[in-house]
């Protein structure tokens, strides 16, 4: 049974985020206005937990991860200079100077995708967390039938 209280909630709030960022940039994609951006610099961000602790470090690619800062105008004129959330590894990040396709909305232009972005993470979380939620079922299943 405590396992069920831990898996059910992490995979309901982690499945239901993803989700509702999976929706957001199939909406943007579908029926967001379009506007040309220009990658303008990268952000570096560093990917690896504090090693005297023993935190986890993150190798898939090395330890930096790289967003895109994309400067970009609405059809307003409304000059726009946003940071991608997606980090990626230097080699799969557009340089800087590199012209991209914004989709955004246009009565709430931070709500904003690159053409590029796809939805190919947020439903690797949406698994994740429909595959937490199963666990966590089948722990409470399993608790409530050995009561009975």
């Amino acid at each position: 049974m405590l396992f069920s209280a831990v898996f059910m909630p992490v995979g309901a709030m982690v499945g239901a985020l993803a989700y509702g960022r999976v929706r957001r940039i199939r909406s943007l994609l579908a029926d967001g206005a379009q506007a040309r951006g220009v990658v303008t610099r990268l952000e570096a961000r560093e990917m690896s937990g504090p090693s005297e602790s023993g935190g986890v470090t993150f190798r898939s690619y090395g330890t930096t991860v790289y967003h895109p800062v994309v400067s970009w105008t609405t059809e307003a004129g409304r000059p726009m200079e946003t940071r991608n959330m997606i980090g990626r590894p230097l080699h799969r990040t557009p340089p800087v100077g590199t012209e991209v396709t914004v989709f955004y909305d246009q009565a709430k232009p931070s709500r904003w995708t690159m053409a590029s972005e796809g939805t190919a993470i947020p439903r690797v979380c949406v698994a994740v967390g429909a595959v937490f939620l199963a666990v966590g079922t089948g722990f409470l299943l399993g608790g409530v039938l050995r009561v009975f």
